[in-house]
Formats: C-alpha cells, sequence, structure tokens
C-alpha cells in the first residue's frame, strides 16, 4: 500500500463522500489561485542539462556491466581516419577492429534487475517507513505536488502518516510554494490492500510466494477482469515499494520480464533527477522508472486515459490523471515512528 492509498483507506467515506470532493475541489482551487510563481535561474537550468547529460554518457558507457545480460553482442566497427583504412582516428595506439557492444532490451534489464534483487539484503524493524512524492495534474495546465511520509506496525495496527510536506504548484516550467500547513495523524487501525477480492495485511505481502511459478499462480488467482500488463505493473509497483522479501520482490521482476511490447529507456531520470532506467507497457500508459541496479523503484508515471476512483463493497480503486507520478523518495524497516532509514 502506497501512502496515496493508505490515506484513503483511513477516510473510505469521507473518500466517497461528496462534502470531501467540494472540500477538496474548494482546497485545490485555493492553493492554485494566484499563486507568485518563479522560473528556474539559467544557471540551474544549464547544471540540471548538464547532469542529465553526464548521467546518459553514464548509461551508455556501461550497459555490459549489469548482471544477466543475455541478449546477443552487437559488433562497431573502429572509426577510420582518411589516411588509410582501419587506423584509429587520432591516431595513437590502435584498438581493435571490432569491440563487443551489449544492448540491453527490456526483457534482459529486469533479468539482472531480479538477479540483483535477489541478492539485497535482508532488512528487518517495527515499522514500515515510506516517503513519496506525487505529482497532481490539475486544470488548467498546473500540477500540484506534495510529499507523504507514513510509518506503520502491522502487528499493532500503529502508525503516522504526515501529509502536504514540501507542497509546491507547477505551472509552465516555473514553481510557487503552496500555502496548506502539512497535516499529521496519528491512528490505531488494520490497514488492508483488496487484491482481487482478498484484502491483504502487512503480514500478507510479506508472506507473498518467493519463486516465480508461485507468484505467477497467485497473480493469476487475485486478477478476475483486470487486464493483465495493467494488473502486473500494479502489482510490480506495490511489491517493489511495499514491505515485501528480497525473494518476492526478484520473482515479480521475472513475471513483468515475461510481458510482451515492453520497451525500455536508457540514461533517464525521475522528477527528482535520479537516474535510471524506464520499463514501458506496451501501451506507453504505464511508465516504471527504476534505478540502474534494478534493485530499487524509483518512480511510476501514468499516461493513460483518466480513471475515475471506484468503488466496489468497501474495496476502493483509486483513480488516476494522465500525467499523474508517483516518486518513490524513500522506504524501509525502522524501530520507531520518526526514525527514517
Amino acid at each position: 500500500m502506497n501512502t496515496d492509498e493508505l490515506i484513503r483507506a483511513l477516510r473510505p467515506d469521507d473518500l466517497l463522500d461528496e462534502a470531501y470532493h467540494r472540500r477538496r475541489e474548494a482546497d485545490l482551487a485555493r492553493i492554485l489561485a494566484d499563486q507568485p510563481l518563479r522560473r528556474p535561474s539559467p544557471v540551474r537550468t544549464r547544471l540540471v542539462l548538464a547532469g542529465a547529460a553526464a548521467a546518459v554518457s553514464a548509461a551508455l558507457a556501461v550497459p555490459a556491466l549489469l548482471p544477466g545480460a543475455t541478449t546477443p553482442a552487437a559488433t562497431t566497427p573502429a572509426a577510420t581516419t582518411p589516411g588509410g583504412a582501419g587506423t584509429p582516428a587520432g591516431g595513437g595506439a590502435s584498438a581493435p577492429a571490432n569491440r563487443a557492444v551489449v544492448t540491453l532490451d527490456a526483457r534482459s534489464f529486469l533479468l539482472a534487475a531480479a538477479g540483483n534483487a535477489a541478492r539485497a539484503d535482508v532488512k528487518t524493524g517495527r515499522y514500515w517507513y515510506s516517503r513519496e512524492r506525487l505529482y497532481e495534474p490539475q486544470p488548467p495546465g498546473k500540477v500540484l505536488v506534495s510529499s507523504t511520509e507514513s510509518w506503520y506496525d502491522g502487528e499493532t495496527g500503529r502508525g503516522r502518516t504526515t501529509s502536504g510536506l514540501d507542497a509546491e504548484v507547477v505551472a509552465g516550467g516555473a514553481t510557487a510554494k503552496a500555502t496548506p500547513t502539512p497535516r499529521t495523524r496519528d491512528f490505531r487501525i488494520t490497514l488492508l490492500t483488496d487484491i482481487g477480492g482478498e484484502s491483504l495485511s502487512q503480514d500478507d505481502f510479506r508472506r507473498l510466494p518467493r519463486e516465480v511459478e508461485g507468484l505467477r499462480r497467485w497473480l493469476e488467482a487475485h486478477r478476475r477482469k483486470e487486464p493483465s500488463a495493467g494488473f502486473t505493473f500494479r502489482m510490480t509497483r506495490l511489491v517493489l515499494s511495499g514491505p515485501t522479501t528480497p525473494a518476492t520482490r526478484a520473482a515479480m521482476l521475472r513475471i513483468l520480464a515475461d510481458e510482451p511490447g515492453l520497451r525500455l529507456e536508457r540514461g533517464v531520470t525521475d522528477p527528482l533527477g535520479r537516474s535510471g532506467a524506464a520499463v514501458v507497457s506496451a501501451d506507453g500508459a504505464i511508465r516504471l522508472i527504476i534505478d540502474e541496479s534494478g534493485a530499487r523503484l524509483l518512480a511510476e508515471e501514468y499516461n493513460g486515459p483518466d480513471r475515475a476512483t471506484e468503488r466496489v463493497g468497501r474495496s476502493v480503486r483509486v483513480g488516476a490523471r494522465t500525467g499523474e507520478k508517483t516518486v518513490y523518495e524513500s522506504s524501509g524497516w525502522v524501530e520507531k515512528i520518526g526514525d527514517r532509514p
């Protein structure tokens, strides 16, 4: 369960109540109205672009270092000077005529990522901590940005969530600070995530199957009528961002690798400027940005059609807007509320 879903779980009736929607629209109108926008300075812009270019160069320079890459090697002929065929450009020591280059596709990248995820250290703690930054598109052409952090102990139900951190409004490349004060709420409640009609607790996530075929059967039994690709991406997000074991994360990445039509984008950055690689669904609606090691989910971007929030019984399927982004700033196990990994 991510922090956005956690807040909704704490107030399921308010979420769907018309009064809540009116309050939400009023809050957004107040935040977005007449905000003094500041534009990034030319120096900062040049630094950001330089950093992005460096990240791209680094990513292109080391693709063969990722373990588990199994795609065929391509050959690149050596550059030559006009003076003679086969002579390295610029003179100096001669270079091999052909250099092996490994080109990763989405499948090979995810399989390599699974190997790294499986080798990650197993950490423990009492509370699962997460901090996420949500980018919510708002008409006309503005984006409301804020972070939420939470602590939750599934055994006792104790937890805390603070929303509205570092709130900003972005419009046309300019940014303004938003006025709402962050809200903190302590609670004691059993938080459940509905997947395919089954309500999963924090411990249920930790007990998800740890090998590929077992997890694949579990997913198929819970998918119901949801499209396979969308369900697989949703579960990948939940597994990689939640309190699951390294073995379960590795199995989930291997299952995602089997999805047809995936596209890999190397040398990208998430909205916070962290470098990684993007795995894009066949229809282009979902984009997961994963760090180059493959062991950490950095962000999710939704580029499909707007989807309204739906309620089925006591379950809520969270809606989404085109251009919505969730950035996973930090997560992990800690011993007490207030600690951070």
